[in-house]
């Protein structure tokens, strides 16, 4: 009896450690009919429910949640072509709006320590500028460096930051002084780009792809205090699209599995994996982990 009462607790903590916890809820851009709006998805008993929180008629892209300031930033399709900035509270009205003259802007990063905005700019002839915004009055100020196009930038502290950089021997991922624009770069080779930076742990990850394989890699310093990466995902065919859960414990990326793009969660600490269906999309772009008070906060706003 008391061997199969141990067999039974046995077996009840391995089904447990095998199940990987769904977030409270995920923001992301979604595409429906052609058309790209702001959605947050929660999980239901019969997997989990959509809700559109933009509505606009302009597509929008790349949306994250600004936690000190409860505000969404994304970008939003202008008149001209262009995209421009865009910040929606709660209960989803637009109370802010940022455009450029010279080109689009796009990948809003709001700073975790004050009111900067870390973004790039997409010129007329092909150029992505990497560069910051003070919010709310503040225009576009590039971050020049040696006339290289820059990619998705992430915060590391207040004056040092981690983006990616165009080169003719591939994509690299650099780390830059805002204080005294000097940069280093730490990754070369391939094509390294999306960095992401969890500001509670400071655990640094980005998309790495050499040939026909790519994965989500977590950057760090060895033992030696030389820098290092690990294939945290260890991706076959696409994986993409990184971002954590705010305490660090979740990484969220989209993977390639059988023909189409999956959303996953996958816990950091056991490398549990679970994927979190979400039905009836096109496409879904870079979804975001929120916790449950944030969750709660944006299904109150009208319909």
């Amino acid at each position: 009896m008391k061997k199969l009462m141990l067999l039974a607790v046995m077996l009840i903590t391995a089904i447990t450690a095998s199940a990987q916890e769904i977030p409270a809820g995920l923001l992301f851009v979604g595409v429906v009919n052609e058309s790209s709006d702001i959605y947050l998805w929660v999980p239901e008993a019969n997997g989990g429910r959509a809700v559109n929180l933009s509505k606009t008629p302009q597509k929008e892209g790349n949306a994250c949640w600004w936690q000190q300031k409860e505000l969404i930033l994304a970008s939003r399709e202008q008149q001209n072509g262009n995209y421009g900035l865009v910040a929606l509270d709660s209960q989803g009205k637009t109370v802010w709006e940022l455009n450029d003259p010279f080109g689009s802007l796009g990948w809003p990063v709001p700073s975790p320590f004050d009111d900067r905005i870390l973004c790039v700019r997409a010129l007329s002839n092909g150029f992505v500028q990497t560069g910051v915004v003070n919010y709310p009055d503040g225009g576009f100020e590039p971050f020049e460096f040696e006339d290289l196009a820059g990619g998705q930038l992430a915060w590391l502290n207040p004056d040092l930051i981690m983006l990616s950089r165009v080169t003719s021997e591939g994509f690299t991922i650099n780390h830059r002084e805002l204080s005294s624009g000097n940069e280093q770069t730490i990754v070369r080779g391939g094509q390294n780009w999306q960095s992401h930076v969890n500001a509670a742990t400071g655990r640094m990850f980005f998309v790495r792809r050499v040939g026909q394989t790519g994965s989500v890699f977590e950057l760090f310093k060895d033992s030696t205090g030389h820098w290092e990466y690990e294939n945290i995902t260890n991706g076959r065919m696409y994986d993409w699209q990184p971002s954590t859960s705010s305490d660090g414990s979740t990484l969220i990326y989209r993977s390639l599995r059988d023909g189409r793009f999956e959303t996953i969660v996958r816990d950091l600490a056991t490398g549990r994996e679970k994927q979190i269906d979400m039905p009836g999309f096109a496409q879904i772009y870079f979804p975001t982990i929120l916790d449950q008070t944030t969750c709660t906060t944006l299904q109150q706003q009208p319909r």
